[in-house]
Parts: structure tokens; sequence; C-alpha cells
């Protein structure tokens, strides 16, 4: 989708135009930025297969893409001299690139690498998370299932020029290519339908962004070092070297107040916002979060296929006392008390979407949207109704089987120890029983992305990062098959309506189809929204300037950023 959609775990809820002259190079070994985070990297450094979005913020520094949200969330060139041309039939959309630019290793970028980094993704091979952002290229058939030897409907007429033929418009053209991080295509030697060494060596990326990879350790996180073919405008990307390092969530508040990490990103704990706000030597900057904490269900086996039990389980949730009890302030600062912590969502969707955010935030009511408040009677009595009959035991049975729920979730979640403990209150009382397995963030996204471990798990939690203002995310995360449907729905009229939703240039009516995608995907309620929140970012005051927004963080805000 146009938006680059990222998992992170609820433990971690808690770009200028290239011409001009090179900045300059400090040789102070204060001038290093640490950031810490409170999850593993993976490595995979790809803009072609990450999905984490601990690798993501490694990818922002790395690569650059045509086109760049800004921390007001409007779009800005960054290899490509302006904003795309769009043809009167909204079908071809027309980039016109910098020159000049290179990569790390010193090669030129071209619309040569534009080209590749799409056709990539369109290879029979491609066994990533964005393959629909091509699907609706001329073209894309007949080289994914055919003989066509190039992807015929992205054309490169000179040096610096990109453009893009779909078979019908999209709603989204724009900013799905245009923020699409650009590959290069000599790093390796490209054959249609053997891309294996593309998909496996991840770990060594080469991009034309202001810095390049210095080490990677899984264990403690990574370092980037300035990119010497990089050209920056006079003040921008000023600093030398930056530092993700990995910390554990007890502990990123003490690195953070001895001056071992400068910078805690979406940090969502009130208890560490507050001390921070109170802290001489640290501050904080806040805005709206383009993320929700949600969970997902298993759609596709065990007893959360049945859409009653997911709907019940729903109303045995109480959100609202969740997000009472863990975003709430004990001691702060009176300027970080003024802000609102939390709030439960009306639907699982971007919260910052541009013409819908009010209905997915719940500011406004969305006719025909079921949002599932509180209630153990209507939870009974949806299972009561559905065949799931109480016993003796105190739990429920249908046709021989318990209602039995596994919920998997990541470790070190400070928001899932207040919440576990609520919904084995609630889910008892209805006659659920609730089994917890703990895994390491990564592994629990291996397994639930894993379609032979479907049996063995009912119920999961992550958050979710959206980097656009559209709605097209809805798309991936609830269309039949898609890779990002974590919940493996299956519904043939909510696909029409994604579709519909999607391949169209009337704005208008594309809002008003994804209105009715909301209140089907309630109904059939894959996934639970548990809250969205307000963005803090802890850190030290010796970093200056760093603007970031709803969908520009920090990865992407170092063009400005500066250390005292």
């Amino acid at each position: 989708m146009n938006n680059k959609i990222m998992k992170s775990g609820l433990a971690a809820m808690m770009a200028a135009s290239l011409v001009g002259c090179s900045s300059s190079s400090s040789d102070n070994s204060n001038n290093v930025l640490t950031v810490g985070i409170t999850a593993q990297m993976n490595g995979v450094f790809s803009p072609l297969y990450y999905e984490s979005a601990y690798d993501a913020y490694a990818i922002n520094l790395i690569y650059q893409s045509m086109l760049q949200y800004d921390e007001n969330e409007e779009l800005q060139p960054v290899l490509a001299k302006e904003l795309p041309t769009i043809s009167d039939d909204g079908k071809t959309v027309t980039f016109k690139l910098n020159k000049g630019v290179k990569f790390s290793d010193g090669s030129k970028l071209t619309s040569s690498d534009v080209k590749y980094t799409f056709t990539v993704l369109a290879d029979p091979s491609y066994t990533g998370r964005f393959s629909s952002d091509v699907e609706n290229i001329e073209g894309y058939k007949e080289y994914h299932d055919g003989d066509a030897t190039e992807l015929s409907g992205i054309e490169t007429p000179d040096d610096y020029t990109v453009v893009f033929h779909m078979t019908q418009p999209r709603i989204d053209a724009v900013t799905t290519f245009g923020t699409r991080a650009i590959c290069s295509d000599t790093q390796y030697k490209y054959k249609k339908g053997h891309i294996s060494k593309i998909e496996k060596d991840t770990s060594n990326p080469i991009g034309s962004g202001a810095y390049k990879l210095n080490k990677y350790s899984k264990a403690t996180g990574a370092s980037f070092v300035r990119n010497e073919n990089f050209k920056a405008k006079k003040g921008e990307y000023s600093i030398d070297k930056v530092i993700i390092k990995v910390c554990s969530t007890s502990t990123e508040l003490n690195e953070l107040q001895k001056g071992n990490v400068d910078y805690l990103p979406e940090n969502a704990d009130p208890t560490k916002i507050g001390q921070v706000s109170l802290d001489d030597n640290l501050t904080f900057n806040t805005y709206p979060r383009a993320t929700e904490g949600y969970v997902y269900f298993n759609c596709a086996q065990g007893p959360t296929a049945d859409p009653a039990v997911r709907k019940a389980l729903a109303y045995a949730t109480d959100r609202q006392g969740f997000v009472d009890s863990f975003f709430s302030w004990e001691k702060a600062s009176k300027e970080a008390k003024k802000e609102k912590l939390a709030f439960v969502p009306a639907v699982y969707a971007n919260p910052a979407s541009a013409n819908l955010g009010t209905y997915i935030r719940g500011e406004e009511a969305l006719d025909g949207l079921e949002t599932y408040e509180f209630n153990e009677d209507k939870a009974n009595q949806i299972l009561d109704e559905a065949g799931w009959k109480m016993t003796d035991d105190g739990y429920r049975y249908k046709d021989g089987q318990k209602l039995r729920v596994r919920f998997m979730i990541a470790e070190g979640s400070s928001s899932l120890e207040t919440l576990i403990p609520m919904i084995e209150k609630t889910y008892k009382d209805i006659g659920v029983d609730l089994k917890q397995t703990i895994l390491e963030f990564n592994s629990l996204l291996s397994k639930t992305s894993d379609d032979s471990a479907l049996g063995e798990w009912e119920m999961s939690c992550l958050a979710m990062s959206f980097t656009g203002v559209a709605n097209t995310d809805l798309n991936s995360m609830l269309k039949t098959g898609d890779v990002n449907n974590y919940a493996r729905l299956s519904d043939s009229e909510l696909d029409s309506l994604l579709d519909e939703a999607m391949y169209t240039t009337d704005d208008a009516k594309s809002t008003e189809l994804y209105k009715q995608v909301m209140i089907k995907e309630n109904d059939l309620l894959p996934y639970l929204a548990l809250y969205g929140n307000q963005n803090f970012n802890l850190y030290n005051k010796r970093v200056k300037n760093m603007k970031t927004g709803p969908i520009h963080n920090w990865s992407q805000a170092m063009d400005t950023a500066t250390l005292d």
C-alpha cells in the first residue's frame, strides 16, 4: 500500500533535495546520536523485505525515496525534483529525478534503479509483503505469471524520467510509487525468477541516504556513519554517527538519565514520560500518533474462526478500563499533564487518515459501525446464541470442543501487564479458558505469519505504525490472501469493496466506500483496536531541531537534527 505499514511490539508503544554543497563533517566524538529501542532489530535492512518498525529506522537512514512525508503530513520531493504529474485519466504518473545522486558504493542513481526496485516486487519469486504495490502496473500479470521479460508498465525514457502506467486509476498512486525507497540495480545481478540472493542478503544495504551501515548485532543494535557520496544542503545532516541501541523496557529510562542514550522514540509509558518531564536534563515532544495497538484473531482455525466468538471476546474486553488504568499520570510536570495520553479507537484503521481520522479515533460517530463497548451480558448472549454452552466446570463447549483461547504475546510489555489480568477475569466470567504463550517479539511475528502454525494460537497483539495519511492500508490488512492480513480473514464482499475504494481517482467516492469497509470490518471483526495514543519522544536536551510528526519519525528527521 502507499503506507509502509510496520509492526512493533506493544512494549515499544510506550528530506531535502540532493543539490548544493556537502555538509561539513565534525571530528567531535560527541557528535553521535544514540537512540534506544526496546526490541531487537531483525537486520532486514531492505526496503523490499522488511517488516519491523525497528528495521525501518535503519532503512530510513540508509535509503531515499522519490517523495517523503514531512512533519506536517505533506509530501515533499526527495529524489524527485518535484511532485509528479498525473494524466487526465489518472492512469499515468510521471516522476522527474534529481541528477547527481549517488549510492553509497559510488554508483549513480538513475531511472533504471527505480524500475529495478519495482520490478523485483513484481517478480514471480518475490516473497515479501509489497507485491500489492505493483499489481496495478501494466504488464504485471504478463511479467509475474507469464513469459514477459520486463515489466512493461514502467518506462524510463531517459536516465532521470520514470513513467508508471497503470491498468486502472488508483487513489493512492502517487504515494505508493513515490514513498518506496529505491534500491541499486547494480548491487545484485538480477534475473527474473531468481532473487533468492536479494532476499537473503538483506543486512548489507546500499542506499543513497545520508548514512550507511557501519555495524549490526541483533543483540545490541546497529551503528551508522556518514555516506561520503551523499550531498546535502549546507547545515543539514550535521550529525556524524547514529547508534541504535537495544535496551530493555526496565532500563531504557535509566540509560537516558545516565546519558548512555540520547533519544527514546515513540514512548507511551506515563510513568517514564512523567519522570522525564520532571528532569532538568531531559525533555520531550508530543503529537498524535499514527499508530494503533490491536488484537488480531485467528479467523482461519480454532474457536476464533467463529465470528461470534470474536465478537464475544471484544465485548468482554474492557478497553476503556485498560486505557484509563494504563495511560494515567502519576508524577509529571504541569506541561505533560495537559496532554491526553490515549483513547479507545472505534475501529482498527489509520488514526492519522486525512478524511476518516475523526471516525477512527471515535471523535465522530459513523452510522452502522459497531464499536464493542464493554458488556459481559452481551458477550454471554452472543455465545449462548452461537451454541457455546456453559457447563458445570465454568467453561463453554460446542460440539465437544472447549472454548479455549491461546493468546500469544510478546515478552516485556508493560501495557500487557495491565491488560492481561483484566481479560483473564472477564473471559473466565463468560466461560473462556484463556492461555498465554510469551515469545520474543520477532519470534511472535514469525509464528503468527506462518500458515503452518495457525493451529497454535487464537489471538495475538501488536502495534501498527502507519507512515501515510491515505486509507488504502485497509486493503492489505483485510484483503483475502494478503501477507499483511495476519488475521487470515477472507470475505469476497469485503474484497470487492476494498477494490472499488482503491481503484478510483474520485476522493469523495473512495472515502464513502472506505466508510463501508470499516463498518464491514467491525462486523467481521478480524481485529480489535485496543488503543490509540499520544506520541512522546523522550530525549536529552542536547538534541535539538528534531522535527518529528505523526508520520515523520526521528529517522526521517535527521536532516535538521543537531547536537549541542
